[in-house]
């Protein structure tokens, strides 16, 4: 059960009622951006652009304030460690950025140039800038579980050319005031419906309502998961690497599959198989598999049809070889960053495939 606001947090709620009432919703920000179909690259091309725009939402809540298993952390510090090594394994590539808290300790009225305060206020991704951003979180618990105003704030700052990625951290836990704003839940659906968004829910629940919410969430589009958070702290370069491939890092071909099938085909397991056996001989690598489609059906269909394609990529290793779901990570894309022409039969071959990309040196 949540915990009941006290009467500071209801007369925040009055003020930002009064001020502008959930329902009447406030134009969002309106930026001209390249879109992803123009791809910068840097340096000789090898790494692609996968999304225009990204949100990192920090969650330094009290009920985060509780020791990470034996690291000596709590989950906020985890978080920050997170975000410190994700950031640092970051190509330097042309997004829009911004780093935000679910709430700051402060007074927030909806449309207010002051409304959310953010540690790196959205523009142009610059690594040493967002790194010095990432130093400034705090790592004390700032208020009590508000992921409803988080996904509130958002809308706000969406609106954004091509599409954006926003990674999420939350043990699904929230005070949302029936009447005076919207159930986390329904407000996801809202800015789903509305914006080119993706929602990464990094996800530290305990308990079988919060876990179900965040999956609810993660449910209201194709492009939106759920990373366990031990997953996020183990391998934090997967987390932000859903934004960018990277051309150069397979030494592997690609796995193709035949029309509108997710199944492994004869020819791929031979590659799985040699993919297997170095990563039974090198049990530090780690691989992330990325799954895509050719043009032909819809986005939402070819983005589920590529995560199935990247699923069973994922379980024919764990089936065969035994290598644990923890060092096989995925991506999707649908049917983005085609690899060869969609105009003819060959090229849509190229472009049902899962791509492979191992983390690590092998012995």
């Amino acid at each position: 059960m949540n915990p009941r606001p006290s009467l500071s947090f209801l007369l925040v709620l009055f003020l930002l009622l009064v001020s502008n009432p959930v329902h009447a919703r406030q134009p969002a920000v309106k930026l001209k951006l390249k879109p992803v179909s123009d791809l910068r690259t840097l340096e000789d091309g090898r790494y692609l652009r996968m999304a225009d725009n990204f949100f990192i939402f920090y969650d330094p809540t009290t009920s985060m304030d509780v020791p990470y298993k034996t690291t000596g952390l709590t989950r906020i510090e985890a978080q920050k460690q997170i975000l410190r090594a994700g950031n640092d394994a970051l190509p330097q590539l042309h997004w829009q950025a911004g780093l935000y808290p679910h709430w700051k300790g402060e007074l927030w009225l909806p449309g207010s140039p002051y409304a959310f305060k953010p540690y790196y206020r959205l523009q142009q991704y610059r690594k040493a800038d967002y790194a010095a951003a990432i130093e400034q979180l705090p790592t004390t618990p700032q208020s009590p579980p508000m992921l409803q105003t988080g996904l509130m704030k958002l809308e706000h700052l969406l609106g954004l050319a091509g599409r954006t990625e926003l990674f999420l951290f939350s043990d699904g836990k929230h005070m949302t005031e029936k009447g005076l704003e919207p159930h986390p839940l329904a407000e996801a659906r809202l800015l789903a419906a509305k914006y080119d968004v993706c929602f990464n829910i990094v996800s530290s629940a305990t308990d079988d309502k919060g876990r179900k919410l965040l999956a609810d969430i993660a449910a209201v589009n194709s492009c939106s998961q759920v990373i366990d958070f031990d997953t996020a702290f183990d391998h934090p370069e997967h987390l932000l690497g859903k934004l960018y491939q990277d051309t150069q890092a397979a030494g592997f071909g690609n796995i193709l599959f035949d029309f509108d099938k997710s199944k492994i085909r004869r020819d791929a397991a031979r590659e799985l198989d040699k993919l297997g056996r170095l990563l039974t001989a090198n049990p530090h690598l780690v691989v992330t598999l990325s799954g895509f489609c050719d043009s032909i059906g819809t986005e939402a269909y070819n983005i589920h049809l590529s995560q199935r394609r990247a699923e069973s990529a994922r379980n024919y290793l764990h089936r065969k070889f035994g290598i644990q779901q923890n060092r096989l990570l995925l991506h999707w894309y649908g049917y983005a960053n085609p690899v060869a022409s969609n105009a003819t039969a060959e090229g849509r071959q190229q472009n049902r495939r899962v791509t492979i990309a191992l983390s690590g040196q092998p012995r």
